[in-house]
């Protein structure tokens, strides 16, 4: 029985994920998330409390994603503009393999009440922290040039979380190829670097 109720929970977050990214939190009734699982709209409540509470969980769902490396990559030992690396490639990585969730995210999350959004704002904090930290690490051994951190920092995700609008799986470049891409931009830019070979990026 429990197994069941998880199984129909988790059905009820993928069709969530898809009714608030075609139609907006808004606009998406339950009766709407009811016909689309061919069930009684009473009979959502017995997986959740409201539509706000689906909300938060696909929002927690989604973050859970983006922050379960962050803390590993950090506590490891390798150099800043390694760990830079690593944190920026998951971080794209992830948005482009769980591009309904994470665009529910980037738009939705203003619609949760005070105290949810308070929550999904500390742990968003926590994650933008963790990589201005290891900014910071880098600009102090030398690593990365003196730069204004929260600026760069905002900057870097702003880039990455952009590809929710116009990433393709099914396009010439996997997930994994356009990550590695747009990373190295933001390291390295598009100025020569006369003792790097060019890079490729197979297709």
């Amino acid at each position: 029985m429990a197994r069941r109720k998880a199984a129909r929970h988790d059905q009820l977050l993928e069709v969530a994920t898809h009714l608030f990214k075609e139609k907006g939190y808004h606009d998406t009734s339950m009766q709407d998330l009811a016909d689309a699982l061919g069930m009684q709209k009473a009979s959502l409540y017995y997986y959740i409390e409201s539509k706000q509470d689906l909300l938060y969980r696909l929002l927690d769902r989604a973050f859970a994603l983006m922050r379960i490396q962050i803390d590993e990559i950090y506590a490891s030992g390798l150099p800043a503009a390694e760990k830079l690396r690593q944190a920026l490639t998951n971080h794209a990585v992830t948005i482009m393999d769980n591009l309904n969730l994470i665009s529910v995210y980037l738009n939705e999350y203003r619609n949760l009440p005070p105290r949810r959004l308070r929550q999904v704002l500390r742990v968003r904090k926590h994650y933008e922290q963790v990589l201005m930290q290891i900014v910071q690490d880098g600009i102090a051994s030398g690593d990365f040039r003196p730069v204004d951190v929260k600026m760069t920092v905002f900057s870097l995700l702003g880039t990455l979380n952009w590809t929710h609008q116009w990433f393709s799986p099914e396009g010439a470049l996997s997930s994994q190829q356009v990550a590695a891409i747009l990373v190295d931009l933001a390291l390295y830019g598009l100025v020569a670097r006369t003792a790097d070979p060019p890079r490729r990026y197979s297709k």
